[in-house]
């Protein structure tokens, strides 16, 4: 059993090697992010697998950890099941820890594939969890796992450019604070120098980052201060339908549930195997450089197959290039007991010599670590928050498509609402699972 969100796998230690201004040549492997090296450790998750529960909760990354806060919060006792020793250590430790507003498309492209109305829906659901993560982490004590940034989406190519200016007339008639910037604009913003060949940006303020363990781990320690339950370091086996409820079958037992959610990203067809031919497994990789002196907002390029942004400790971090893989990493072979598929030291180094080449500054800035991540897509690149069609009882969140964090409040607080007897209507239509069904 694994957790949920963007980027996750096996990391290396760099060593300090010429080449492309930066350090490349992963010489050593590591099982952490920099967000699981430098974040709290977990010592809750030691109650005994209980034989009943009202909502067990399959997944303690930071879909399932939040929606047993929220049914916490509501007076409810959610059970979480975890075969990791703690929260944090899937998908939802090893991302890039960005929280920034937006669905997977830019606005106007949503706009084009959905309808306005419904792509408005998506993108408010981010503000609204935005909302919402300012709300839990000063109720809970969890100021510091947050940080403000803005998001520069960069341009090099006249069609993107367009793209992006179009968005930002589309968010601007939304109301939504956007502007596309031409170069000179773009480079003021950011804060150190751009390469040459980058046309402009649409620049959107007042975003967030989180640092992903601190803050997945302490939404766990509060869930469980409202009364929640995580039972970690066991393997949910199966699923089945009981006459008054659900039978989850473990390594160390069986519990008896009236309600389930499946909240195990790419992991979800092991226990649902209708989905496996709608989430497709992929790997995303990140690499982190030293501590640099100057601030840089979250950015994209590429239309997102290249991103970064900076770390709390000043260092940055780059990830993407999945079009330079074969296959564009998609449909990597899940493990069976681990969190992570394998690492590829040949992306790690690519991801390296790009940097300086969008950011002459950092031309010798040492790559200290560099790690991967299992992310997982569907079709139509919306995530599954919902009931399970045909199923009463049985829900699942998961398949963010890469883009968890974004909704890592409002998907989890809707779909609580939801699993209590309430319209949760904030759940946009195009995430019901039953659209593939």
């Amino acid at each position: 059993m694994t957790t949920n969100d963007t980027n996750d796998t096996n990391t290396a230690d760099t060593g300090n090697t010429a080449g492309a201004g930066t350090t490349t040549g992963p010489a050593s492997q590591s099982p952490d992010s920099y967000w699981l090296a430098s974040g709290p450790g977990w010592t809750g998750g030691g109650t005994e697998l209980p034989r009943r529960t009202g909502v067990c909760v399959l997944g303690a990354g930071v879909m399932g950890t939040t929606l047993a806060y929220w049914l916490a919060r509501a007076g409810l006792r959610p059970l979480v099941l975890e075969r990791n020793s703690g929260p944090a250590m899937g998908s939802s430790g090893r991302n890039a820890g960005r929280m920034i507003q937006g669905g997977n498309a830019q606005h106007a492209l949503a706009i084009e594939k959905y309808g306005h109305a419904e792509a408005l829906a998506i993108y408010r659901a981010t503000l609204v969890n935005q909302e919402l993560t300012h709300e839990v982490v000063a109720r809970e004590g969890l100021r510091s796992t947050r940080f403000p940034t803005a998001k520069l989406d960069l341009a090099v190519a006249e069609d993107e450019a367009r793209e992006l200016r179009r968005t930002a007339e589309a968010l601007t008639s939304d109301g939504i604070a956007a502007e596309w910037l031409d170069r000179r604009a773009a480079r003021e913003v950011f804060g150190t120098d751009l390469s040459d060949t980058v046309l402009g940006g649409l620049y959107r303020p007042n975003q967030d980052a989180v640092h992903s363990v601190a803050y997945v781990r302490g939404m766990a320690d509060a869930a469980s201060r409202h009364g929640a339950e995580f039972v970690c370091g066991i393997t949910v086996e199966s699923v089945e339908r009981a006459a008054d409820g659900w039978i989850v079958t473990t390594d160390a037992g069986r519990v008896h549930a009236d309600q389930v959610v499946v909240a195990l990203n790419a992991w979800t067809p092991r226990l649902l195997p209708e989905l496996a031919p709608v989430i497709t497994p992929v790997r995303g990789q990140l690499v982190q450089t030293a501590p640099v002196s100057f601030r840089i907002p979250q950015w994209g390029l590429d239309r997102g197959l290249v991103y970064g942004g900076q770390a709390p400790d000043g260092s940055l971090l780059l990830g993407g290039l999945r079009n330079t893989v074969p296959g564009r990493d998609e449909g990597v072979d899940v493990p069976e007991g681990g969190n992570t598929p394998a690492f590829s030291p040949e992306l790690a180094e690519r991801l390296a010599g790009a940097l300086p080449s969008l950011l002459p500054k950092t031309a010798g800035v040492p790559i200290v670590r560099a790690w991967s991540g299992v992310m997982a897509f569907t079709p139509d690149r919306c995530p599954l928050v919902g009931a399970w069609p045909g199923a009463e009882g049985l829900w699942v969140i998961a398949a963010f498509n890469g883009h968890g964090m974004p909704y890592s409040q409002v998907m989890p607080e809707q779909l609580a609402e939801r699993i209590r007897g309430g319209r949760g209507d904030g759940i946009p239509a195009a995430f019901d699972p039953a659209r593939f069904l």
